[in-house]
């Protein structure tokens, strides 16, 4: 071989090798830019080759939208290839619980004769022709407090001044024009709403207020940290109490950091909830810049129990906690993979077979449904493990995701051990959606104080939610009575005040069907 051919060789043994590499590359490349596209653009739901199984099996192709589904009967089940409940009637539920106001359409008296003889017309009936709805903008009221003093006219005669003087309620934030139901409103439409408060100032604006959006920031800081936040130390307190928590993280943006880091560094918002079947659901968040074990293990100190949660290393620190790591997650780390004819859809199928069985036995008490898991979970989990161990080693996606599930096996398969476990943390990331929503509308918080008062008023929100009452009414009620009260001293007081008391759900009225279904 001449030097001309070796050389040759060399290069193309080098072009070669720089082919697979790049081939790799696009691969690699494409894999993100599907995850990506699917994530951007696809919908909620992932959709799955022909034949598999799924977990997500709402129907989202009807044209019409809830509330404007047509026909006018009760609910009935409409069998196609499977079943589905066919809505009917729901224009006039909808409108069920609004006042009504009559229109009465009469002919004038001079008119109520025969157009023919001029006899005087007999009245036949009426008929209803049309129900339509009509929008009472909000507004606001000033109410100015007098202190009424009144004397003893006798004992003033004798020398002595008896003045007696009847006191205005404690106001809920000293020297502030903010009564109850507007810091209620405040804090209802930023996180409920998700109103960011450039938005709100232009409506207080429309009500004739003119108000700036840091009175506004100031007026949600104050109210949640005097009042709000005694209360959520007191649910803290109940939580911990729970035998099952479950727990989930995001990002959060915090401009001025205490950290002194930059704006751009991810700040973290943590959920710690109830389960679904605790008698009094509770729904915690908690702000920190950090995403540091010392986070979650201060703020779950005292607990132990059993904790849904997904494979961030910090849970698996926790002491005296047992983990359920989450299956959702594993099958979307072998759907990544977008190997549909290869080992990442039989990933995927060994998850939705999972799952299929837990959606048949979701009506079941814990005893009957550990009991159904041992007979068919656990048969199926063995044969998936055989499979997971028997792959050989490869790189890429797939490779991830079987590191992913190995890491994981012991606490993905304590849920054979605990009826009360479930196989996904769903419920946990379903609870820490109304902060996603609210971050892509205001972005960010301006300060530390502005993110704690938020994780405050967001766990007070949506834990009234879940106990079934109007969360609006809920802080105004709150606003108005505790600082009437002597509650720090007294902290029996505070049973009065959460929202599964039974004087709360008795004074504040229940939320409405169509909030919890949105």
């Amino acid at each position: 071989m001449t030097e001309l051919e070796k050389k040759l060789m060399k290069q193309i043994e080098h072009l070669t090798i720089q082919n697979e590499k790049q081939a790799k590359q696009i691969e690699q490349l494409i894999n993100q830019l599907t995850n990506m596209n699917r994530r951007l653009f696809g919908t909620s739901s992932e959709k799955n080759p022909q034949g598999q199984l799924s977990f997500f099996e709402e129907d989202n192709n009807s044209p019409f939208s809830e509330a404007e589904q047509p026909a006018d009967k009760a609910v009935e089940i409409e069998t196609i290839s499977y079943q589905r409940k066919k809505y009917q009637g729901q224009r006039a539920d909808i409108t069920r619980d609004l006042p009504i106001v009559v229109e009465e359409h009469t002919l004038p008296s001079d008119s109520q004769v025969c157009s023919c003889c001029a006899s005087p017309l007999k009245h036949l009936g009426k008929r209803e022709a049309r129900t339509e709805l009509e929008f009472i903008p909000a507004h606001l009221v000033k109410h100015v407090h007098y202190e009424h003093a009144y004397e003893c006219l006798a004992c003033k005669k004798t020398g002595q001044n008896h003045i007696l003087r009847q006191k205005a309620p404690e106001p809920a934030l000293a020297k502030s024009l903010a009564g109850p139901s507007v810091l209620a409103c405040n804090l209802y439409q930023k996180l409920e709403m998700s109103i960011p408060y450039h938005r709100q100032e232009k409506e207080w604006a429309r009500y004739g207020l003119k108000v700036s959006r840091r009175t506004l920031a100031n007026w949600a800081i104050r109210s949640s940290e005097e009042w709000l936040e005694p209360l959520y130390q007191q649910m803290r307190e109940k939580l911990l109490l729970e035998p099952v928590l479950s727990a989930d993280e995001t990002t959060y943006q915090i401009l001025r950091r205490a950290d002194e880091k930059s704006a751009t560094a991810d700040a973290r918002i943590w959920l710690f909830r109830t389960a679904e079947a605790a008698e009094h659901p509770i729904i915690l968040y908690h702000s920190s810049e950090t995403r540091r074990f010392e986070v979650a293990e201060t703020f779950l100190k005292g607990f132990q129990g059993l904790l849904h949660c997904d494979g961030y290393s910090v849970y698996q620190k926790l002491e005296d906690v047992q983990l359920q790591t989450c299956w959702a997650h594993v099958r979307r780390k072998f759907l990544e993979t977008n190997d549909s004819n290869g080992q990442g859809a039989v990933g995927v199928h060994y998850c939705d077979q999972l799952f299929k069985l837990e959606r048949q036995w979701k009506d079941l008490s814990p005893e009957e449904r550990l009991q159904q898991r041992q007979l068919e979970s656990k048969p199926l989990l063995k044969e998936f493990w055989g499979w997971l161990d028997a792959l050989v080693t490869m790189k890429g996606p797939l490779q991830k995701a079987v590191d992913y599930t190995q890491k994981l096996r012991d606490s993905l398969q304590r849920f054979l051990t605990d009826g009360r476990l479930f196989i996904s943390n769903n419920l946990a990331e379903r609870s820490i959606r109304p902060v996603t929503v609210g971050r892509k509308n205001w972005y960010f918080s301006t300060s530390v104080a502005g993110a704690h008062a938020n994780t405050i008023g967001y766990s007070v929100i949506q834990t009234a939610k879940e106990n079934g009452i109007d969360p609006f009414e809920y802080l105004t009620v709150l606003f108005t009575e505790l600082p009437q009260l002597n509650i720090f001293q007294d902290s029996e007081q505070w049973e009065n005040y959460f929202p599964w008391s039974p004087y709360i759900q008795a004074k504040v009225k229940p939320l409405s069907k169509h909030i919890k279904q949105a």
